[in-house]
């Protein structure tokens, strides 16, 4: 390097000519140079000013190296800093994007105040949870359906196994039934009372949480399946397949064919499944661990009565065996609204620890309804944030969030709803125990309802033959 360029590149910047040599602005000896100066009157006067202050060639050369190497430090240090930056935002988003919300029924730290919050909440709004007041199963499909439609659309289908008991004079749709064989062509016979409420209440209930707009697959009681199939043209859905309901007890027909049948005809459909029938078998998880483990099966909805000690052990096997394969599990509430119509209140979790046994009381004559979720599924973050007791606010990001305040229920965003007398656990225990018939049944707390214990034992066998992590209840 040259003098004259030397000298060119310390009179190129003022702060670090001022930097290197110690020079002060405003002090004698300050190398600094009119904007209106000439260049050679600059680098003149720069020359004079270098000799003044005894500096040799030599002595600039290595002052000039050692400006060049903290100016190449100082530029890697600023890319080190930006690319950092960059990274860490790029981490945080993909762990953001993929790893699922925080979840407080899998926090040691806060299930205990989530039992609690919901143990008390069911305590006195338990006609909530009666799937026969308010069909919180299909509400509960309706919203799956519609989170599933914003943020995944994509083929979809239903299955639906038996037909729901709704409550006497609601939700009565028997205006909406044909059976076109019938004398006369269109009018339905009104033989069977209790079957056509059945069929009226499911095909309301459905049209009315958008099922049809997937395709559709019912199991139904024989009796019901023309009517049904004439009844579903007439409404100008002709692609819904109606078929006989086989019985688990009797016969070995696994759910497991019917979702391989589905998969088969729509390979990327994704699954939503209603057992509306509360007395299906045990065994009907043990036969369907295929379509759990496939990560087709986007919503799974059953409803279930508990008449003994034993189904409530039975339920909390059902629960256990399916939570196994990554599904988060609630009971689904629904009430009327001032126009009569159905929507949901809190959704109480009972997978991991958050297990309450007054939800499964036995003999309250509450048909209950069980939603399991996939764990990374959007309809659970919903469930999460909305219609919790202990709503999930935190993001992954959140590491220095306290553990307190992740663990914070709030039971007065639910306030709307009043406690009702009549609503309470101990109203309905009270009102099944006057209805209850014989008199030994009111003694020892059992129907007459016999026990399905081959359901037992094969769901019993299944739990134990599925790997994946065990968890105990209330501790």
């Amino acid at each position: 390097m040259t003098y004259t360029h030397a000298l060119r590149l310390l009179t190129s910047s003022k702060t670090s000519a001022s930097c290197i040599y110690g020079i002060v602005p405003g002090e004698a000896g300050q190398i600094n140079s009119n904007p209106q100066e000439s260049p050679s009157h600059s680098h003149a006067r720069t020359r004079t000013q270098l000799r003044d202050m005894g500096l040799t060639k030599d002595q600039l050369r290595q002052r000039t190296k050692l400006l060049r190497l903290g100016a190449r430090r100082g530029r890697l240090c600023s890319a080190c800093v930006a690319f950092g930056t960059v990274l860490a935002l790029v981490l945080g988003s993909l762990r953001l994007a993929y790893a699922p919300p925080y979840d407080p029924a899998l926090d040691a730290r806060c299930v205990k105040a989530l039992r609690s919050a919901q143990s008390a909440w069911f305590e006195t709004r338990a006609c909530a949870y009666d799937a026969r007041e308010a069909r919180a199963d299909f509400v509960a499909a309706e919203l799956a359906l519609t989170v599933r439609a914003k943020h995944a659309p994509g083929p979809c289908a239903v299955l639906t196994l038996g037909l729901p008991t709704p409550s006497p004079g609601r939700f009565i749709g028997q205006g909406l039934l044909v059976d076109e064989t019938a004398t006369g062509g269109s009018s339905f016979p009104t033989g069977d009372e209790a079957l056509a409420r059945k069929m009226g209440f499911w095909m309301r209930s459905m049209m009315d949480a958008g099922a049809f707009t997937c395709e559709t697959h019912t199991y139904t009681d024989e009796r019901a399946v023309r009517v049904l199939e004439s009844s579903l043209r007439k409404q100008g859905y002709f692609d819904a397949v109606v078929g006989k309901l086989w019985n688990d007890r009797k016969q070995a027909k696994q759910l497991d064919e019917e979702f391989e049948k589905i998969v088969k005809s729509s390979p990327n459909a994704k699954l939503t499944v209603l057992i509306n029938d509360a007395k299906r078998s045990q065994s009907q998880f043990a036969r369907f661990k295929k379509g759990l483990a496939s990560g087709k099966v986007s919503t799974l909805i059953w409803r279930r009565e508990i008449t003994s000690t034993a189904q409530r052990k039975a339920l909390m096997k059902e629960v256990k065996f399916v939570a196994r394969f990554g599904y988060s599990l609630y009971l689904a509430g629904a009430s009327q609204n001032a126009k009569g119509g159905a929507e949901p209140t809190a959704y109480l979790r009972i997978d991991h620890g958050a297990w309450d046994d007054k939800f499964a009381t036995p003999n309250t004559g509450i048909e209950l309804t069980i939603v399991a979720v996939p764990r990374h599924n959007k309809f659970k973050r919903l469930l999460d944030q909305s219609f919790s007791l202990c709503p999930v606010r935190s993001s992954v990001l959140n590491f220095n969030e306290r553990a307190d305040a992740l663990c914070a229920c709030e039971t007065e965003r639910f306030s709307t709803e009043l406690a009702e007398p009549t609503c309470s656990l101990e109203s309905r225990l009270a009102l099944a125990r006057s209805k209850r018939r014989g008199f030994w049944s009111f003694f020892v707390g059992k129907t007459t309802e016999p026990e399905d214990t081959e359901g037992f034992d094969e769901l019993n066998t299944a739990l134990n033959d599925v790997g994946g992590e065990d968890y105990e209840v209330n501790k």
